[in-house]
């Protein structure tokens, strides 16, 4: 770096100063801000100190104002003097050495020590440490401390509130932590790594501070002092970004700071000119403890309780496309104002290389809608929105939403008495007539589900009262009864056919899987698996699914398995493409939906073409190798006139199509617009099963379906692994029928999550296997936040019902229960926070169902605590009137008007009076209805005598409901 820009240290909003530091003309600039021009610094200088020695390090005195600290090229630390009121001040001290070389970093300390870091020299100390409180100090004074010998110093930073502490970068070996009251010269601690450069430490929580690599390596660790100190089996580092910027043309940290106005926030500026602010956060979900878990990126991302809450990049680098902008507005370099920060949020000065200043702002976060539990926004505590009037069950409400926006997107105006299935389709084929390139047939199944999802956003837009109406969407079907009931939960979600599809693939799956229907004798348990791990004979945890657990597990053993399973299910021989395992392709296109007999299959189209799909019953049973049934159904259905003559009989029964017939096929496809016909016409014209395959208007199990049937086996292997990590990186719910429920699944679902936000759908679906086959961190925060929110929707009985359910359901093959006790739902929570009013926060009290408490080093007590909020306004002081979790004060008693948890006043006395108390006046009860709570027994005498709930206006009959 050619220059560096510090903020004062004493800076305040009245004097506002800061330091440039030209390290290529060796000058000292003292600068006092005039006024703020939108971005840009108006400032003047008031006082030049040039002509310093070449200097490679520099600090602000934390004590004296004036004073400034230089670690020269020679080595010498010199203490400068930038007093405005004496612009012609000389040098106060320079401390020689006694072998020449770099000095790296120099710091002071609130307590006015100054230390510095040297390159490493033989039989001689390269971290000094001055004592400026000695009056007696001169250039030849010996250093209060000499330590590290022989070892090079990259960076050194004192801690602000422990002044007699210190961290060191040890080049290329250690960051090492220095207690200078200690006699010893080896360090209290230290932690192993590379990353020893531009340390930094949070003047907001001095736990933590973070380190960077060397040249070339944008690396950058974030540690936890107290790890060392306690001498666990952590290394320290709790969040590691490799590498933190862009680092496709060799990347190098120029600096690296704390914001000091906001805790867990740092910037880092690159060589390359990028320029990116960093928050963390920390949550307070305890993953459960499992030895068997597979080792992966995924399942280790919740073992850290730290993570990125938000990244912002506030200057690309100069070759990115998105940077835009001149050389001379580059940053090459930065400091945040602290204190005296005259903006809110974590504010930088930037220089550029004209040496103009700016500022650089974290954008402020989206402002917050006040949304109530009813879905209505408030303003001023005043409702301005409500939800549109329910108007039936929540499929029926979400089909209408669907369908107005489908058709406002495409024009076109669907039959209400259509299926959903049916509008769709509609949909495609009206549109076929119209001059609008509205993609409906060139939209890939996945797309037409996101924008069913979506509701068509950003193309159409819903007023905001249909909006909040949608809000409610999982909450609805919470209380219709969206559980684990695959056939229940169909007509719930009856207005997502993808959805549907989901849980009819669930449903085959249990049917498989029921009776061990997916298990072999001495083989393996496949139940629940994809059909890429069938044909692949990958299983990740062979453990949990050893029938014997004294077997031996090979990929013999799996294709051993599979074939016992197609004979107990007496499957037909395979018939198909020339094949090496037709068992692995019978038991697929089983999981498929396909069925393997002519009587299934016509069971089958008739129900498509009840459901008004015409066109796919036919083109499926042409497929499946049934011609005749097709025939069948199309001679049917012409002769109802469901669907026009085109001539497509002639086609189907033959075995081979010439070039006229090829002109025809062609013909018809440019003319429709259905995508199962056009994939049909596709074949026909080609003649090769691979354009039906890669046809993504299709829907995914049937394309797979094809595939089984019709593709080699090599050609079938590369489509199904390109297509698993095509669902899975789309979150594509219809990969479900690849991925099957297993960890793929998992990841599967994060996307899913993220993309729309159903997360109701993914715990019930995984709930299955999960903990049962699947042990991930994912599942455990995913299930633990919808109990959360089914304690906030108040639905306490389906809470209830979905915990027994899925209980029943993780049982081991040895009649042992998986999953772990579950907090209850009826135990007496916060009207605040929702959590048991009886969990603790400190760890030796704690209480909590979630999670047995095991040791881990990865879960330390004084990491893992979250800090206790803030107390709300009109909190007690009383430990036992208020929640312990969020500091939220108890409600009072509608009768008495006493804190409910505090003694009655009324007998309020010495402990022998407490002791003769009811017991029932220590107990605290509330009306589910209306939320009111009152003391035991003031409730029983109120309630004997009335019904009415007695706190003014609320009129709800509480005691009708006793």
């Amino acid at each position: 770096m050619e220059a560096a820009i510090r903020w004062s240290p004493h800076a305040t909003q009245h004097l506002p100063r800061f330091l440039i530091i030209d390290v290529a003309t060796n000058r000292l600039r003292l600068c006092q801000i005039e006024k703020y021009e939108k971005n840009k610094v108006k400032y003047k200088q008031l006082c030049l100190r040039d002509k310093l020695p070449n200097y490679t390090a520099f600090d602000w005195s934390k004590q004296d104002e004036a004073v400034v600290g230089i670690g020269s090229a020679s080595g010498e630390a010199t203490i400068v003097q930038i007093d405005p009121d004496r612009p012609q001040g000389e040098f106060i001290h320079s401390f020689p050495i006694r072998h020449q070389r770099k000095c790296n970093s120099i710091a002071f300390s609130s307590k006015n020590y100054v230390a510095t870091g040297l390159d490493r020299v033989r039989n001689d100390v390269c971290l000094n440490i001055y004592d400026l409180n000695n009056p007696n100090v001169t250039s030849t004074s010996e250093p209060y401390k000499k330590l590290a010998s022989s070892e090079a110093i990259s960076s050194i930073k004192f801690f602000t509130n422990q002044p007699d502490t210190l961290v060191a970068g040890v080049s290329r070996q250690c960051i090492r932590l220095y207690d200078l009251r200690d006699s010893s010269t080896s360090g209290v601690a230290q932690y192993p790594t590379r990353q020893v450069h531009n340390i930094a430490i949070d003047p907001l929580d001095e736990n933590y501070f973070i380190s960077a690599g060397t040249t070339g390596d944008p690396t950058v660790t974030v540690w936890d002092q107290r790890y060392v100190k306690q001498r666990s089996n952590n290394d320290g580092a709790v969040l590691d970004f490799r590498p933190i910027v862009d680092n496709s043309h060799s990347a190098t940290i120029w600096s690296l700071r704390y914001s000091g106005t906001k805790k867990g926030t740092f910037g880092v500026l690159a060589n390359t000119g990028e320029f990116k602010i960093i928050e963390l956060a920390q949550h307070s979900h305890h993953p459960e403890p499992d030895r068997s878990m597979k080792a992966g990126p995924h399942n280790q991302a919740w073992e850290s309780q730290h993570y990125t809450k938000v990244s912002h990049n506030l200057r690309y680098p100069s070759y990115d496309a998105r940077s835009g902008k001149q050389d001379l507005s580059r940053v090459v370099a930065y400091d945040f104002m602290s204190p005296g920060n005259p903006f809110a949020g974590p504010s930088a000065l930037a220089l550029h290389p004209n040496r103009e200043i700016g500022i650089l702002r974290i954008p402020p976060p989206a402002p917050r809608i006040n949304v109530t539990a009813l879905e209505e926004i408030y303003k001023d505590r005043t409702p301005i929105a409500r939800p549109s009037p329910r108007e039936g069950a929540v499929a029926d409400d979400l089909i209408e939403l669907q369908n107005q926006t489908l058709s406002d997107k495409l024009e076109v105006k669907p039959d209400p008495r259509d299926s959903l299935n049916g509008r769709l389709d509609r949909l495609n084929v009206e549109t076929s007539h119209r001059s609008i390139p509205l993609e409906s047939a060139s939209h890939s199944s996945h797309q037409m589900h996101q924008d069913l999802l979506t509701l068509a956003y950003p193309t159409v837009k819903l007023p905001v009262d249909d909006l909040l109406k949608v809000l409610q969407t999982q909450k609805r079907r919470c209380q219709e009864g969206y559980n684990l009931d695959c056939r229940k939960n169909k007509d719930i979600v009856s207005n997502d056919p993808w959805l549907v599809d989901a849980w009819n693939l669930v449903e085959r799956m249990e049917a498989h899987a029921s009776n061990d229907g997916m298990a072999a004798k001495e083989g393996l348990d496949l139940a629940y698996l994809g059909v890429t791990d069938i044909w692949a004979n990958e299983l990740t945890m062979y453990d949990q699914r050893q029938v014997d657990p004294d077997a031996k597990t090979s990929e013999q053993v799996f294709t051993d398995t599979v074939v016992e399973i197609c004979e107990k299910k007496e499957f037909p021989p395979f018939a198909g493409v020339a094949t090496h395992h037709p068992d692995h392709r019978q038991l697929c296109l089983s999981l498929c939906g396909w069925n393997l007999s002519k009587r299934g299959l016509r069971e089958r189209c008739g129900l498509l073409v009840d459901e008004g799909q015409y066109y796919k019953a036919i083109v499926l049973a042409v497929f499946q190798g049934y011609k005749d049934v097709a025939l069948d159904i199309l001679k049917e259905t012409v002769q109802a006139k469901q669907i026009e003559n085109i001539g497509l009989g002639a086609v189907i029964a033959c075995n081979s199509v010439n070039e006229d017939q090829r002109h025809l096929c062609s013909w018809m496809a440019d003319m429709t617009d259905e995508p199962y016909l056009k994939g049909l016409l596709a074949y026909f014209i080609s003649g090769d099963w691979t354009t039906v395959v890669e046809m993504q208007q299709l829907s995914l199990p049937d394309r797979v379906g094809v595939a089984l049937k019709y593709l080699p086996d090599d050609k079938l292997t590369h489509f199904l692994k390109l297509c698993t990590q095509e669902t899975v990186a789309y979150g594509n719910i219809e990969g479900l029928l690849l991925t099957g429920l297993t960890t793929r699944a998992m990841d599967l679902f994060e996307h899913y999550i993220a993309k729309f936000g159903d997360l109701q759908s993914a715990v019930l679906i995984l709930s299955r296997v999960c903990p049962l086959y699947i042990q991930d961190h994912r599942w455990g925060l995913w299930k633990e936040i919808y109990l959360n929110q089914m304690q906030v929707w108040r639905t306490f009985l389906e809470r209830t019902r979905y915990i027994k359910e899925h209980n029943l359901k993780s049982v081991s093959r040895d009649g042992l229960p998986t999953s772990k006790p579950t907090s209850p739902s009826v135990s007496l929570r916060c009207h605040n926070c929702q959590q048991n009013l009886a969990l603790r926060r400190d760890p030796r009290s704690s209480r909590s169902y979630l999670v047995p408490t095991t040791p881990s080093h990865h879960h330390q007590p004084s990491t893992s605590r979250p800090l206790r909020p803030p107390k709300p306004k009109g909190s007690t002081a009383s430990p036992s009137l208020a929640c312990p979790n969020c500091n939220a004060q108890m409600p009072r008693c509608g009768l008495c008007m006493m804190w409910l948890g505090s003694p009655d006043p009324s007998k309020v006395g010495s402990a022998q009076t407490l002791k003769e108390e009811d017991l029932e006046a220590r107990l605290m009860v509330f009306c589910m209805s209306c939320t009111h709570g009152f003391h035991g027994h003031h409730a029983r005498d109120w309630f004997a005598r009335h019904a009415m709930c007695p706190v003014p206006d609320c009129q709800c009959m509480c005691g009708l409901l006793k």
